[in-house]
């Protein structure tokens, strides 16, 4: 099984109409991180690191959206909790730099995602990728 099983999975487990938003019917469970790392031969971790990074990355070039980006990250991280595991330190980072734009600090005034999590999100992927937008 490749990466892009796992990405068609995950577009399909939270594909949405807009009507929908913010609300998914459909979260990942932990069978599934299990099953994708199975398949894949590689750790939850590692496994974890991987969506972080296609999301960063497909969020950064404006392919990816904040709520669907924030929502799988938000379910990786409740499974990440719900069994006890550390997360990995990339998914950490992309994590809480999704969960930054979901509120504005109080006396704020602006766009949480435009202050907070784009550039968090821009600076990892230029510190791993070494780049800018592609």
């Amino acid at each position: 099984m490749s990466f892009d099983v796992v990405w068609a999975d995950l577009k399909n487990i939270y594909q949405v109409r807009s009507e929908q938003r913010p609300f998914f019917t459909s979260r990942l469970t932990e069978a599934d991180v299990q099953k994708w790392s199975a398949c894949m031969g590689t750790s939850k971790s590692a496994l974890y690191d991987q969506i972080a990074i296609h999301m960063a990355r497909g969020f950064h070039n404006s392919e990816l959206d904040f709520t669907f980006c924030d929502a799988i990250v938000n379910d990786i991280h409740a499974v990440i909790v719900s069994t006890r595991e550390t997360p990995p330190d990339l998914f950490w980072l992309v994590f809480l730099a999704f969960d930054a734009g979901e509120f504005l600090p109080p006396g704020q005034q602006g766009n949480p995602i435009d202050a907070y999590t784009r550039p968090q999100i821009e600076q990892i992927v230029k510190n791993h990728f070494g780049q800018g937008r592609d």
